[in-house]
């Protein structure tokens, strides 16, 4: 998920590196366009202030809101995007840094020095280099992995007649050309980029379906949640990819059980790839979003473990999205 993006700067050069190194057979890139519309990996098309040093830079004044310091009513904040700048002016006058901000900041510096407890500066010393996709594809292609292209752009403002979102796609899709499609696992929070790369290209062996509809689906019925998967099979998509928690729930005696919604899409045979493990505070402290509907039955770290036993187990699923790839590695 991002590369190591636990330890290492997300999407940047040495975290797909350690994602593989650390036992990820598969490795994601999120994938915006930059000004020159060149495909980057990029969370999202404007996290420039969070993941890197731009605000340290010449380029801080094209920042789509550049910074604004911290007052007695407003928080420190920035806005700068991908699409500000060209993917060269990216790489060659950015670092990756490791995601973060200060909203008391009253300087820039401030700004971008304030990293999560859980998280560490130690491998952003020495200007981590941002990848482009093709980059991304030459780490893990050297260590034999293979490779998850998520499509990004969901801002549908950004195109224009001339360079639709059909355009977007097919131009990732052209990067894989040489690829083996069994090696390629497209993903998307819109189902409508898998049914076309299902139906309409030779990329659709493998593809993840993303969805955070939690608020829909936790408290659905087996039949609506049927009827809310079905399309899926229609087009040929192959998997689900909801948030973690949504495969999961308490049972009797405080167990770890499977919700509806993991045996309903187990039992129309999807594939299940939940997200994300290692990205919040320690489980010890409540585990964060990812495990909300878990936290009172969760009292130390090493309950992920159990987590990951259920979701394997008893769930079924066929991979999982972390930020650190050993923990599931070697718990599966």
């Amino acid at each position: 998920h991002r590369g190591a993006a636990l330890e290492f700067p997300e999407h940047s050069d040495r975290g797909h590196n350690a994602a593989s190194r650390l036992g990820a057979g598969i490795v994601e890139c999120d994938i915006n366009l930059t000004k020159d519309r060149q495909l980057i990996c990029r969370h999202e098309r404007c996290d420039l202030h969070l993941t890197t040093d731009v605000l340290l830079t010449p380029l801080a004044g094209r920042c789509s809101r550049p910074f604004r310091p911290a007052t007695a009513t407003n928080r420190a904040s920035a806005r700068c995007c991908t699409t500000d700048f060209t993917l060269e002016e990216i790489q060659t006058q950015l670092c990756s840094r490791m995601s973060s901000s200060n909203s008391r900041a009253k300087t820039p510096r401030q700004y971008v020095s304030h990293n999560p407890s859980y998280r560490t500066d130690l491998y952003s010393h020495d200007c981590p280099h941002i990848q482009s996709h093709r980059d991304f594809m030459d780490v893990v292609d050297a260590n034999g992995g293979s490779f998850v292209p998520e499509f990004k752009m969901l801002e549908n403002s950004f195109f224009t007649k001339e360079y639709t979102r059909r355009n977007f796609l097919d131009q990732v899709i052209a990067d894989y050309n040489a690829t083996d499609p069994e090696r390629v696992y497209p993903q998307s929070f819109d189902w409508e980029d898998l049914y076309y790369v299902a139906e309409q290209t030779d990329y659709g062996v493998n593809t993840f379906a993303l969805d955070k509809n939690w608020l829909t689906t936790l408290t659905a019925s087996d039949a609506s949640l049927r009827e809310y998967f079905q399309p899926l099979l229609t087009h040929g998509v192959t998997a689900i990819a909801p948030a973690l928690f949504m495969l999961l729930e308490v049972g009797e005696n405080e167990t770890i059980v499977p919700s509806s919604y993991a045996r309903i899409a187990r039992d129309m045979g999807l594939d299940i790839v939940p997200w994300t493990l290692e990205r919040s505070d320690a489980l010890a402290k409540g585990g964060g979003w990812y495990f909300s509907k878990l936290s009172r039955v969760l009292r130390e770290d090493a309950d992920i473990l159990k987590v990951l036993d259920v979701l394997y187990e008893d769930v079924g699923i066929k991979a999982i999205w972390t930020d650190w790839p050993s923990i599931a590695t070697w718990g599966l």
